[in-house]
């Protein structure tokens, strides 16, 4: 009988951490309107070929390889970060959204992974990471100086290292909107961002291995 009692009590401790997992959703719905939905595909990656030019290669430092459909990443350094960037760029002129899903992530210590966006180079650019699988930052940097333009807690119920996110970024008339696993977190005025270029790519900081699953960008052209 007390055997049947502790296995009812962690059925219930599970039921209502999945009621509060699904009432958080319902109160932090992301609002993006029609028009972007409907936007065109500019690009997109399932990482089933190597034909879309990102780069593979193998160091003491970081790798990069595609391999089974997967982008892998991983930098080998305690301290740090490791940029990676696509060759060719999206224009942060026109209304955009960013989309990226890492499935799989395996860090030790203090590390933070994410999508880089609006980069001249490793150097010069925006980025947008998960911190220790339970918040996000929001950062920029300008000749290798990174400074944090917002950060703050997210959902984390169910998060452990070896799980990924879904991270989006919404560019809409003057701000950009950023969502973590379809859920809004912050914004930005566009007033004084000043994008230094029009490159996107990933960002690992410490020692970490992350799987990307596939990126999208989308543009609405203007007509």
């Amino acid at each position: 009988m007390k055997k049947m009692r502790t296995i009812s009590l962690a059925v219930y401790i599970m039921a209502a951490l999945f009621i509060s997992h699904i009432s958080y959703a319902q109160d932090h719905k992301p609002e993006i309107s029609s028009a972007l939905r409907e936007m065109s595909v500019m690009y997109e990656d399932q990482f089933d070929t190597h034909t879309n030019n990102w780069p593979e290669y193998q160091n003491g430092t970081a790798s990069a390889q595609i391999d089974d459909g997967e982008y892998h990443i991983e930098h080998n350094e305690k301290e740090g970060v490791h940029v990676v960037l696509h060759p060719y760029g999206v224009s942060m002129g026109m209304d955009s959204m960013i989309h990226v899903s890492i499935s799989d992530v395996r860090g030790s210590g203090k590390h933070s992974y994410g999508f880089v966006f609006g980069a001249k180079d490793a150097s010069n650019n925006y980025s947008f990471q998960v911190r220790n699988s339970n918040e996000y930052v929001i950062e920029q940097m300008v000749d290798g100086k990174r400074t944090e333009i917002a950060k703050g807690p997210i959902d984390n119920i169910f998060a452990s290292n070896n799980f990924g996110k879904t991270l989006k970024l919404v560019k809409q008339r003057d701000k950009i909107r950023f969502y973590v696993d379809e859920y809004y977190v912050d914004e930005l005025p566009l007033n004084n961002a000043g994008f230094p270029g029009d490159l996107v790519g990933f960002l690992v900081e410490g020692r970490v291995k992350i799987s990307v699953d596939w990126t999208r960008t989308q543009i609405k052209y203007k007509g």
